[in-house]
């Protein structure tokens, strides 16, 4: 992942890959998570009782989302190297959150254990 740009594939590849669904018991909700920039794109992340599911959005098959996140594909990758902490995107507009706040705070654990959870 280092030393390279991302597309958003690669994003939520690895995303697929950090999945922790001891993380995940007990969280039910439906994510938007859209990737801007080269190779950008929109998936419906749907976490339910441990069990997660990313389903690429085309226009033809939007799905409602309690919580949409959107970032550009160099920023989400600076957040998964650990270059950034996720409270700094969010907080100087580099990632944008519509929704409840406590939604995207619940990704940290399962996406991202043992970072600091600076949301």
């Amino acid at each position: 992942m280092k030393g390279i740009l991302m597309l958003a594939e690669d994003t939520i590849n690895e995303l697929r890959k950090r999945f922790n669904a001891d993380a995940a018991r007990g969280v039910s909700a439906t994510y938007k998570i859209t990737v801007r920039g080269d190779g950008g794109g929109s998936w419906l992340v749907k976490i339910q009782n441990g069990g997660c599911e990313f389903i690429k959005q085309d226009g033809t098959n939007s799905g409602a989302a309690d919580c949409t996140i959107s970032a550009e594909s160099s920023d989400l990758e600076m957040i998964m190297d650990g270059k950034m902490s996720a409270m700094t995107a969010v907080l100087s507009g580099l990632v944008s959150i519509e929704g409840e706040l406590g939604l995207a705070m619940q990704l940290l654990p399962i996406f991202f254990e043992g970072q600091t959870p600076t949301f």
